[in-house]
């Protein structure tokens, strides 16, 4: 199984959750069925890891690596079995990129838009907590 998640410029949130499910997939013993990416439904240039992101990474001992971020394209589409994105305006730039979603993969983290909470980034990290725990749970059946 490959996921990949996807929010606006690949630098905050699903990165973020590119992190927290790779730690809870790794403490599943599932390393080596689930691979977890991450993706910009916008044009990404490149960029780090947003600070504040990796300031909560840390203090939540989720580890992670030397992010770059990278923009979603068609090939994605066709190598994931699952698009999580962070918010709805994300599903609908990722359906421009793709034509649609033909093969039924693009999907939410929530029921709801995942927030870019930049006062300590809780709310952001306890949704997609939430949301890869969840997740990990419907797909490891």
């Amino acid at each position: 199984m490959k996921i990949i998640f996807v929010c606006s410029g690949n630098t905050g949130r699903s990165p973020m959750a590119q992190f927290v499910m790779k730690k809870l997939v790794n403490d599943a013993g599932l390393s080596d069925k689930i691979s977890v990416s991450s993706a910009a439904s916008k044009p990404a240039n490149g960029e780090i890891l947003h600070q504040g992101i990796a300031t909560k990474l840390r203090m939540e001992e989720i580890p992670f690596d030397g992010h770059i971020s990278r923009t979603f394209t068609p090939e994605d589409y066709a190598a994931n079995d699952l698009i999580v994105c962070m918010d709805a305006g994300n599903v609908e730039q990722v359906k421009a990129i793709v034509g649609g979603d033909p093969e039924g993969k693009i999907q939410m983290l929530l029921d709801k838009d995942i927030p870019w909470d930049k006062a300590g980034f809780n709310t952001t990290f306890n949704d997609i907590m939430r949301g890869c725990t969840a997740l990990l749970a419907k797909i490891a059946r």
